[in-house]
């Protein structure tokens, strides 16, 4: 599924309302492989590309077409059929062809936008601060990202779908996994379901063992372990964190299993950190602090003799992390909004959690996973 050239539209014609209320010209946009920072979801926003590898770059004059320059000659003849962006060319160094871009276009900016300041490598400040002296650089990345953080009905139909194949992953791994197995072969597992529902990207995090006082139930990439992938036995508990992209849209779910019998310190847990999300979605509707859904949550769980600790979500869209949930935070949710909410429960050196994606609906929320909360026994 692709976005439309009505939704090209819409972003296009709301980006120049800001540029022209601050009185910028052209805008720059910066992106690179970064998937977890901001400079890669900007990117994908306002051209419908993906960036594979490499840095690449936007100019977004007021009145003329956009133009991209991509480090691969590749991906840029991709962005020629997939993406928005027609003029979408390959370019071995980009800020050179950038400015001269820039001064074929007849673009003098008084006030360059550029997105963001604070990625744009230094080269490349300097190069535009001697090519146009008198130019003013301006810092846009805050209206994009505020932009990005409202979703509207296409890409609300991606971030389900991600969801949705969150749960066939799960789903899978409940079917099939045994002791015996691997981590790799849970895994595998998941994100051989989640790619045959069209995920194109994935993070997906795991732990297993036994879950007793002493143990932090939370997940770790089995590449960054002393045991490159253990083998699950009978008595463990295994901890998923499952997270795949669709369409450029991330989704979480996370989700624990009892291996052969179940475990009655794991289910304490497990029971308070459900009941906490239940407290704190009730608060998942317009015009309310998101720090005070979160407090709900806090409340419940310390009525259960337990602590709510963090991280424990985050908004998210083209990036899977484009504002933690905290207790503090300040945001009013809005409909539109896509929510992580994963808090973590815990108690001296025991914890775990559980969570899944939430989106704000006009009459309050909506869960976009359908998978069970409950603590399955395999």
């Amino acid at each position: 599924m692709s976005l439309s050239e009505k939704e090209r539209d819409h972003r296009h014609g709301e980006v120049k309302k800001r540029m022209q209320a601050k009185g910028i010209d052209s805008l720059l946009v910066f992106g690179d492989t970064g998937d977890w920072g901001l400079r890669y979801g900007n990117l994908r926003y306002l051209t419908n590309s993906k960036v594979m590898f490499g840095n690449s770059a936007l100019i977004l004059p007021m009145d003329q077409e956009p133009v991209m320059f991509m480090f691969s000659g590749l991906q840029a003849g991709w962005a020629k059929k997939l993406s928005w962006i027609k003029d979408a060319r390959f370019s071995p160094n980009l800020i050179s062809d950038i400015v001269q871009s820039l001064k074929t276009l007849n673009v003098k900016p008084k006030r360059l936008g550029v997105v963001s300041l604070s990625s744009l490598p230094l080269s490349w400040h300097e190069r535009l601060r001697h090519e146009f002296p008198s130019t003013d650089l301006a810092e846009m990345g805050p209206e994009i990202e505020n932009m990005r953080y409202l979703k509207g009905e296409e890409e609300i139909e991606l971030a389900q779908r991600s969801a949705h194949a969150a749960d066939k992953g799960f789903n899978e791994v409940l079917t099939f996994l045994k002791p015996g197995m691997r981590e790799f072969d849970a895994l595998s597992l998941l994100e051989r379901a989640m790619k045959a529902e069209g995920g194109d990207d994935f993070f997906d995090l795991i732990f297993s063992g036994p879950f007793q006082p002493g143990v932090k139930l939370a997940p770790f990439a089995i590449t960054g372990r002393k045991e490159p992938s253990r083998m699950i036995q009978v008595g463990d508990s295994v901890l998923l964190e499952i997270t795949p992209r669709y369409g450029g849209y991330w989704s979480q779910l996370v989700r624990v299993i009892n291996m052969g019998r179940e475990n009655q310190l794991l289910a304490k847990y497990h029971r308070a950190v459900r009941d906490g999300i239940e407290a704190a979605t009730r608060y998942f509707k317009p015009g309310i602090r998101l720090g005070r859904a979160v407090h709900e949550a806090k409340r419940v769980i310390e009525s259960a003799g337990l602590e709510l600790r963090s991280p424990m979500g985050h908004i998210c869209g083209l990036n899977l992390v484009e504002s933690r949930v905290e207790l503090e935070s300040q945001d009013i949710l809005q409909p539109g909004m896509i929510i992580i909410f994963h808090p973590i429960v815990g108690s001296g050196d025991t914890q775990m959690f559980s969570g899944e994606t939430y989106m704000i609906t006009p009459e309050g929320h909506r869960c976009l996973n359908q998978a069970p909360d409950t603590l399955p026994t395999v």
